[in-house]
């Protein structure tokens, strides 16, 4: 008599189990470490508002660079400020806990190995990767290429000091859009551009 109702409590279960890991887990964004941070996102702005000499306003979910990696057939890569799916879909995003591009920290950068960041697998150390931001240019240099289980915090962990781009993915590609547990990064070095304080 029971049967039917636990078969049918199963079959609702397991399609719980694999809406989560094929929707929410296998997003390169998904929060690694959960800080409590929560942005306001009641501006209806969404525009980078730069003034001369001043360290720009950039509001989440706001373009505010273009990507570029040196043997990447994909070029002009839009950054956003934020890491959320309608971020995700169009183009890398950046996340929230992270540095701009300047302010001497670890910047990390996320897109889906199934769009924007596909050709990861294929950059070789020493590339050159691009950042034109609303603010100037900035050059780094891939230093090196690690993977990681994607419950590892520590390659996308907060970071002041030597100013590090990190960019990352899910791995392998070859998987398409199955979950995936493991990621790829690039670490790149800053080799070119204006240094800023945190605050301006």
């Amino acid at each position: 008599m029971f049967l039917p109702f636990l078969l049918s409590f199963g079959a609702v279960f397991c399609l719980i189990v694999v809406t989560l890991q094929t929707f929410v887990l296998s997003s390169p964004f998904f929060q690694l470490v959960v800080n409590g941070n929560v942005l306001d996102d009641s501006s209806s702005n969404k525009v980078p508002i730069v003034e001369e000499g001043k360290f720009p306003v950039i509001p989440y979910e706001s373009q505010w660079a273009t990507l570029n990696v040196e043997g990447w057939e994909n070029k002009d890569i839009s950054v956003f400020f934020g890491d959320n799916n309608t971020i995700l879909r169009k183009g890398a995003g950046m996340w929230v806990n992270s540095r701009f591009c300047g302010q001497n920290g670890k910047i990390v950068l996320s897109a889906h190995v199934t769009s924007y960041f596909f050709e990861m697998e294929d950059t070789k150390i020493g590339a050159l990767v691009t950042m034109d931001t609303v603010y100037g240019q900035y050059v780094y240099k891939v230093v090196d290429s690690v993977v990681f289980h994607y419950q590892d915090a520590s390659r996308i962990s907060p970071q002041d000091g030597e100013e590090v781009l990190v960019l990352y993915t899910c791995y392998p590609r070859k998987n398409g859009y199955l979950f995936k547990t493991q990621r790829l990064a690039l670490i790149c070095k800053k080799i070119e551009g204006k240094d800023w304080t945190i605050n301006g």
